[in-house]
């Protein structure tokens, strides 16, 4: 056999016979009743060499999982997946709950997931995990399978153009040839493939192969895959004498850093490298939750977990106003948080992001710095030329932190709603473990309740396209690629409808999934659509039994609606073995009460500021003086609107 480009190839056929004379009567040879050329099993042989060829060059790059979705067209790809030991391979019948699966797997292991399908409507059950993998900086490598040239655009079945299927979604997309003598030049293709799916920016690559029937060899014989080729991905930096201008601009004055999802960036000594720089600028951090700054952070970081509840706080608001604004990761979740950034009177707005993408949806950014974050940060601290924020500027906002954290601790923890099950959630992860997040409600309760802690947690959510869809597959390809731990979660029983079909995938994982059984839109409350009369139309309650869904699947069941519920039914579904349904049932205006009896909790800060004027909420709350019974009585007024 040989490695380098010649066609050795061992295909088991009968030697020729000489030729004989057929008779009037003797039937024709067999023929594809698509091509309409005669069978040449040799077609077979070399489907299934040069798939293997592609796949084992894949796995050679650095590919270790692969989901595959069973069709006739992609008969090659599947045979040539299992002929790789190396591989960890997935079956799923589903082409929409798969691509949402091997997003999970994707986003632990930060290595793409190879998927696979066959021709077809199924290229296009891929498409809504390729605009959140997208969208959300999530390497993937997709294959599918096509029908040959000559069935195309003639009404053949399954045969559609796939062509350059998911657009500007992906990354790059290759039309490979059907299988041929230039099989060889399949391991440079894929060392490609596997860098452009993780650099310049993460997302998804899309392979459309080719086969000419027939589809199964006789026999099986692999090629040896060459070494592939060493890619270096660079350390984008600033320039000296950027690295002491920005310095320059941000020393000595008041200023926030504001820090998105960076978990989409692979720099894991990014959080010590700002939690530095934060200290040295005497700056806060404001952490979105997917930062996965709050958990496992230094007492003395000044990481800020409660911005969404006190930055709705118009006085605290008008007299923080930052000088400058310092952007990582992406836009923050909330909507005070953003409104915060828009309105402020920063005249400075920097945003670092090493990727390609334009990253300033407030269109507010003076600043767009390609350098590489942990790397920014070392180099600013290391210059020398940081000095700290005058006054008191960090200490306010760590006083109002924890002031709002003080009260989710204790005011709010008397009945069933999300604030507590949030809570307990978080404290249940083990150490380590991914905790992820629907979207809608559930990841705005995770910003505004999760709080900090000192366990080390990676919170993880669909924040690409910031859909419902796909939450469920997508939680249990995390699970499978962290079998080691627990992995826990929470949705809204609309997610839960939306991708049901996904539950059978979780196998003996060892998840905790807890819905939020509201009666179905439980967002909408807290949107114009309340206050119109077709408010109706826009709630979807479940019409399946959540509990009954989940047994027919082998999930573990409880549904609970008190506190004392919620305690039992965590305990016990820790302590199990396998995937865990608790169906949390929730009275959605009660609970919508008690979110706006929390926000209200800014109207102590606001009458706080009110009497002791911009840094009363530390004399109060940061043990710099005592205060007084009756100012401390009159800041903690929550019902009065200021």
């Amino acid at each position: 056999m040989s490695a380098t480009g010649s066609l050795d190839r061992v295909i088991d056929q009968p030697a020729a016979a000489p030729p004989v004379a057929s008779a009037p009567d003797s039937r024709p040879a067999e023929k594809d009743n698509t091509t309409f050329r005669g069978i040449v099993q040799g077609d077979a042989e070399l489907n299934f060499e040069w798939s293997a060829f592609l796949i084992d060059s894949l796995v050679a790059a650095g590919v270790t999982h692969v989901v595959m979705c069973p069709g006739a067209q992609m008969a090659p790809l599947a045979l040539a997946c299992r002929a790789n030991p190396a591989l960890k391979i997935t079956v799923v019948i589903d082409e929409r709950a798969a691509g949402f699966f091997a997003l999970g797997l994707s986003r632990v292991t930060r290595r793409p997931t190879i998927l696979i399908c066959t021709s077809g409507s199924a290229v296009g059950e891929f498409f809504p995990a390729v605009m959140e993998a997208s969208t959300g900086m999530i390497p993937l490598i997709l294959i599918t399978a096509d029908r040959a040239p000559e069935n195309q655009d003639r009404c053949s079945a399954q045969a559609i153009d796939q062509i350059r299927a998911y657009g500007e979604h992906a990354r790059s997309s290759h039309s490979l040839p059907l299988p041929d003598a230039s099989i060889g030049t399949l391991s440079a293709l894929a060392s490609r493939i596997y860098e452009q799916s993780l650099w310049p920016m993460p997302g998804p690559v899309h392979v459309n192969q080719p086969f000419r029937d027939p589809l199964v060899p006789k026999t099986r014989v692999k090629r040896a895959v060459p070494q592939p080729p060493t890619i270096t991905e660079p350390v984008i930096q600033l320039r000296q004498e950027d690295v002491e201008r920005m310095a320059d601009t941000l020393s000595g004055r008041r200023g926030v850093i504001v820090c998105g999802a960076t978990e989409n960036v692979e720099e894991p000594g990014f959080p010590a490298a700002v939690y530095e720089l934060a200290r040295q600028l005497a700056a806060p951090i404001i952490a979105d939750p997917f930062s996965n700054l709050r958990f496992g952070a230094p007492a003395d970081s000044g990481v800020i977990a409660r911005a969404d509840t006190f930055l709705r706080a118009a006085r605290f608001t008008a007299t923080h106003q930052p000088e400058w604004i310092l952007n990582f990761g992406g836009p923050a979740m909330s909507k005070p948080v953003l409104t915060y950034m828009q309105e402020s009177t920063a005249s400075d707005y920097i945003v670092v992001d090493p990727t390609t993408r334009w990253s300033d949806p407030l269109l507010r950014a003076t600043h767009i710095v390609r350098s590489s974050p942990e790397t920014l940060c070392r180099a600013l601290t290391e210059s020398g030329r940081l000095k700290a924020a005058p006054g008191v500027w960090r200490q306010s906002f760590i006083a109002c932190d924890g002031f709002i954290d003080t009260l989710s601790r204790s005011a709010f923890e008397t009945s069933l709603w999300e604030a507590p099950i949030v809570r307990r959630l978080i404290k249940a992860a083990p150490d380590g473990a991914v905790v992820f997040s629907g979207n809608s409600m559930s990841v705005r309760d995770f910003d505004s309740f999760s709080g900090s802690t000192d366990t080390r947690l990676r919170l993880l959510a669909n924040r690409g396209t910031n859909g419902i869809d796909g939450s469920i597959g997508t939680l249990i390809g995390i699970a499978a690629a962290q079998r080691h731990t627990k992995t826990v979660c929470m949705i809204g029983d609309m997610a839960f409808s939306h991708d049901v079909g996904s539950l059978q995938l979780a196998g003996d994982l060892d998840i905790v999934l807890v819905v939020l059984n509201n009666g179905g839109g439980g967002i909408f409350e807290y949107l114009p659509t309340a206050n119109v009369p077709e408010y109706q139309d826009f709630l979807s309650p479940p019409t399946l039994s959540i509990g009954a869904a989940g047994k027919a699947c082998g999930w573990k069941h409880w549904e609970i609606r008190d506190l004392d519920g919620l305690n039992a039914a965590l305990d016990a579904a820790m302590a199990a073995k396998g995937p865990c349904l608790i169906e949390a049932v929730i009275d959605r205006k009660a609970s919508v009460q008690q979110h706006k009896l929390f926000w209200s909790a800014v109207n102590g800060i606001n009458a706080t500021i009110r009497l002791r004027g911009p840094e009363g909420m530390i004399a109060t709350f940061g043990q710099v003086q005592p205060a007084s019974q009756d100012s401390a009585d009159d800041s903690l007024n929550f019902d009065r609107d200021d």
